[in-house]
């Protein structure tokens, strides 16, 4: 009987672990803001008063699942960053489709990684950028 509940105890404690481990995988990027952020596909991009909506694919040929986005909004601009997974890819797909809410009125979208900036909508023109 002692042994039993030593093999239970393990069992548990090592699944626990391994839940840990996936949910840091798929949350925990976040704590490190943008520049934890990869290049993303967009598709296209629809700003309304309330929210911004992106839709859009993981640009690489290996597939790489989706784990979520990050988002900043500073006087009317939104600074958006995407992040995806290797080991999220054999469960999903790469493709998203996101919807934003916002506070204030949005002039510009822009997608943001550790190394660049790229503007991917401004209400100047009314059309997202084609990105690849």
């Amino acid at each position: 009987m002692k042994n039993y509940k030593k093999t239970i105890m393990i069992l548990l404690t090592v699944a626990v672990l391994l839940i840990a481990v996936f949910a840091a995988g798929r949350y925990g990027w976040k704590l490190l803001c943008f520049r934890a952020c990869e290049d993303a596909g967009v598709e296209s991009v629809e700003v309304s008063e309330t929210a911004v909506r992106i839709k859009g694919f993981y640009p690489g040929s290996f597939p790489e699942g989706f784990c979520g986005y990050y988002a900043e909004e500073q006087e009317g601009t939104l600074y958006v960053g995407f992040n995806f997974s290797t080991v999220f890819g054999f469960f999903e797909t790469g493709d998203f489709d996101v919807t934003i809410p916002v506070k204030g009125e949005i002039q510009q979208v822009v997608l943001k990684t550790k190394r660049m900036e790229t503007s991917i909508w401004t209400a100047d023109t009314g059309e997202a950028a084609a990105t690849e």
